[in-house]
C-alpha cells in the first residue's frame, strides 16, 4: 500500500523586526523545516518540523495507523 503521508522540505525566510529608533535590521535568513503532506488532499498535517527526521518519524506513524483503519474498515 502507497503512504498517504509525506515529508515535503519547504523553504523558510525568518525576517528580522527592527525596534522604533533603529534605522537598519538584520537582513532576511533563508532557511528550511519540513512538513508533512496528505497525498490525498495535497493539504499539510500539523505545525512543521526543523528536523526531517522528526517529520519523518511522525510520518511513519500516521502511515501506520492509517493502514491499520483501512484494513478495519
Amino acid at each position: 500500500m502507497e503512504d498517504i503521508f509525506v515529508v515535503k522540505r519547504c523553504n523558510k525566510i525568518i525576517i528580522h523586526g527592527r525596534r522604533a529608533g533603529e534605522v537598519s535590521h538584520t537582513p532576511p535568513e533563508a532557511a528550511v523545516w519540513f512538513r508533512i503532506a496528505d497525498t490525498r488532499t495535497r493539504g499539510f498535517i500539523g505545525d512543521g518540523f526543523d528536523l526531517e527526521e522528526d517529520a519523518r518519524r511522525e510520518c511513519r506513524q500516521l502511515n501506520a495507523k492509517s493502514q491499520v483503519t483501512a484494513r478495519q474498515g
